[in-house]
């Protein structure tokens, strides 16, 4: 007979063996529309991004060159990131209810286009290399 002990054990050995996908982490939206290569990294996981996939917090997005997306979180927020881009999704806190919520957008390299979604303008925080940007009224 297996004691508690022991499968407690399988069990987090069989947790921590899981590969660190997408799947495990918080869905934030999705993408619309992509052109050429577009993939997202999670956790050290790649995948390409094609319309309809699913994007994650702490998702890294990149495109190549001659390469876009569009993405659509569940705010409504709209994020456009261009060629020889690269966007990570650091924070994204929302309660459709209405209570104060968080996105935070660490732009690392190329260029974007970001347009607020339902939230509280204040809610809105994108990061670059330079400096840091808020959404005022």
């Amino acid at each position: 007979m297996y004691s508690l002990r022991s499968i407690a054990a399988c069990a987090l050995v069989i947790l921590f063996a899981l590969p660190a996908t997408g799947a495990m982490a918080q869905r934030i939206g999705n993408a619309t529309a992509t052109k050429n290569k577009v993939d997202g990294i999670v956790r050290g996981a790649a995948q390409t991004i094609s319309p309809g996939t699913d994007v994650y917090s702490n998702e890294t997005v990149r495109t190549a060159v001659e390469s876009v997306a569009d993405l659509k979180f569940l705010d409504e927020t709209k994020l456009s990131v261009g060629p020889r881009s690269e966007v990570r999704l650091d924070k994204f806190v929302y309660n459709p209810s209405g209570s104060a919520g968080s996105v935070v957008i660490n732009a690392t390299r190329g260029a974007f286009r970001f347009v607020t979604g339902t939230q509280d303008v204040k809610a809105y925080k994108i990061r670059t290399p330079y400096g840091t940007l808020g959404i005022r009224g």
